[in-house]
């Protein structure tokens, strides 16, 4: 047999491993200082391989470029194709004002005072009591209504009702003058001078110079002198 192989001592191994520690470590730097170099040169040079590989690219199309064969839109098309894709919007009807209704003769009870007037004067009492009711009804609170109601009632010797219609009037307005005067008139048809004569002077006071008091108070006294006579 040959001579054995010769054996390395404990000492010999460990310099063996720490040597080829030292290649491992020395290659890992070497490979490592290439990447660096490579990254520090692009910071430097102010732009990166991406950069560089951006920059060979051609720059993107303009808005207004036209490609194949679709024509560029006009601003007007644009709008109405919007338009047309946006929901039908309701407008809104338009507000039409209702037509007034009709005011009929008689209606608010103005006129039924006014025709009733009329009648008055003309004598026709029994037409004229019938358009002062009309009004009364229709406005209670028309002290107008109720003091035509109450002069027809006088003129119609009815007089229970004539006084029924001057306590309304004298409710809602108060004792004026005109109704004085007419309750005063109504007593002298009546024959009861006394209160005739309380009436048409309270009247009198009111208003001075109301004519239609004064010649009430005429009449009066024509009647008073007539019966002293008798």
């Amino acid at each position: 047999m040959g001579p054995f192989p010769l054996v390395p001592s404990g000492q010999t191994v460990m310099r063996l491993k720490a040597v080829q520690t030292l290649v491992i470590v020395a290659a890992s730097v070497s490979l490592a200082g290439c990447n660096v170099t490579s990254d520090v040169g692009g910071l430097f040079s102010g732009k990166s391989d991406h950069a560089e590989a951006r920059g060979d690219m051609p720059p993107p199309p303009s808005s207004t470029e036209v490609t194949g064969s679709i024509a560029p839109r006009s601003s007007s098309e644009a709008s109405r194709e919007a338009m047309a894709q946006e929901p039908a919007r309701r407008e809104p009807a338009p507000q039409v004002s209702a037509p007034a209704a009709p005011v009929l003769p008689g209606a608010d009870g103005k006129d039924d005072v006014g025709r009733g007037r009329a009648l008055f004067r003309a004598g026709n009492f029994a037409e004229a009591e019938l358009a002062f009711d009309r009004a009364a009804r229709m406005n209670p609170r028309d002290p107008e209504a109720w003091l035509g109601l109450a002069a027809c009632y006088d003129r119609m010797r009815r007089f229970e009702l004539a006084d029924r219609a001057y306590v309304r009037a004298v409710a809602i307005n108060g004792t004026t003058s005109e109704i004085l005067n007419n309750q005063g008139f109504s007593y002298l048809l009546r024959g009861d001078l006394p209160r005739a004569r309380n009436m048409l002077t309270a009247a009198q006071k009111k208003d001075p110079g109301n004519q239609y008091v004064q010649n009430n108070l005429q009449m009066l006294e024509q009647k008073e002198r007539g019966t002293k006579v008798q």
